[in-house]
This record gives structure tokens, sequence and C-alpha cells, in this order.
């Protein structure tokens, strides 16, 4: 057996393992626990394979504190609360927020109408973040739209 076909043998077997498992595990689930495990299981699979780091994955999960966090500008005390600000500061940790609250007090009117949208989770983020990737979309309405979370990670999954 080449190692190319030991490789995609060995990739087979895992993919069929997670889907037995999954499905295994689902059917003894109550309904509400089905995306939690489903989102881990997920999680898990996006790390292994690298598409995810395990840093964001923790900051999507755990959150990050920040010590020293700036304080809230008057420029978007109208469609933000402190708590959202912090929150979005600690994203810019990330490189693919970087700008993020720069974007917030520039684009002010795109940002204010993402964030008033009933569901959030499926419009176009503004110009500088229109291209971000499902996983970090999925970030920036844990920071922002708590309330959306749920609906963002049964698309996401």
């Amino acid at each position: 057996m080449t190692p190319r076909t030991k490789a995609k043998r060995i990739s087979a077997l895992t993919e069929s393992i997670t889907y037995v498992t999954f499905n295994n595990v689902r059917r003894g689930l109550f309904e509400r626990h089905k995306l939690i495990f489903a989102a881990i299981l997920c999680l898990r699979i996006l790390m292994r394979d690298g598409v995810v780091e395990t840093e964001e994955v923790v900051h999507l999960i755990q959150g990050k504190i920040l010590q020293n966090a700036p304080a809230l500008p008057d420029s978007v005390r109208t469609y933000l609360t402190e708590a959202i600000w912090i929150n979005c500061k600690s994203l810019e940790s990330i490189s693919e927020f970087t700008g993020l609250c720069e974007s917030l007090e520039g684009d002010q009117l795109q940002w204010k109408k993402w964030f008033g949208e009933e569901k959030a989770e499926e419009c176009d983020l503004p110009k500088n973040f229109k291209d971000i990737t499902k996983f970090h979309k999925l970030m920036l309405v844990k920071a922002m739209r708590q309330d959306r979370v749920t609906s963002a990670l049964r698309t996401f999954v």
C-alpha cells in the first residue's frame, strides 16, 4: 500500500467513524442538546484540519476579557453598549478583525443597519468585513448580537 493510498484510507475511515459516532450519539440526546454536540464536533474537525485556530475557538466559547478596556466612544453610543464595545475590542486581537472598532466608528450607518437587522447572521456585513469566513462571522455575531448566536451556530454547523 502506497503512502498516498494509506492516507486516503485513513481519511475515509476517520470520516466514516465520525459520521457513525455522530448518528449514534445524536439518537440519545435531547433535541436542545443536539446543536451543542454538532457544534463541538464540527469545531473539533475544523481544528484538526487546520481550518480554524484553537485560540479562535477558545475565544468563541469562553470570550476574552480585556484589562484596561477603552471607553465607549460617543459616536457609537446610539447603537452599541459598553459590553458590546469591549467584546469588539477583544476581537481585534484576532488578525481577521484588525480595525474592527475603527470601522464601527467610521462606517456607523452600515454597522447600525446590520446591528438592527432582525436576522443579522443572514445579512451581509459592512464592506471591510464582507469577505470574512463563516466562522469569523459567527464570532462577530457572538460579540455583537448574542441574541442571534443559536441561529448563527445552526447556520454555521
